[in-house]
């Protein structure tokens, strides 16, 4: 066999390499933050009620990409995996968030508590 076509061999695979899905990176935030010292109960029901909304659109999100990769991966290549979970992480890390909100809303005797809304499932 000529030099010529090894050298077709190795091009292809390079390329096959470089068809590989680049992934988001995840950007979660922290669960405490520098400003809840002073934060009001008022603040604390419009903080979670956004994060529990913003978390159950991420977590979705990443669902249903999650599903169409694999049928990607199956079908097409499996270098459109996208591994990072990005959209999922993030979520996670919000639902942690709320959590210390409860937390911090409960230890300042904050009312209404029982009408927050349910948080979504976690990405797993």
């Amino acid at each position: 066999m000529p030099v010529f076509a090894h050298k077709q061999y190795v091009l292809l695979f390079l390329l096959s390499l470089s068809a590989c899905v680049s992934a988001r990176v995840a950007q979660p935030i922290s669960m405490k933050q520098a400003t809840d010292a002073g934060i009001t109960c008022e603040e604390i029901v419009t903080e979670y009620k956004t994060n529990t909304e913003i978390a159950a659109a991420r977590i979705a999100k990443n669902k249903r990409d999650d599903t169409r990769e694999l049928w990607l991966g199956i079908l097409v290549w499996p270098g459109l995996f996208d591994l990072q979970n990005a959209d999922g992480t993030e979520g996670n890390a919000l639902l942690d968030r709320n959590l210390y909100l409860k937390e911090t809303a409960t230890g300042k005797k904050c009312t209404g508590l029982d009408a927050w809304p349910k948080q979504p499932a976690r990405y797993t």
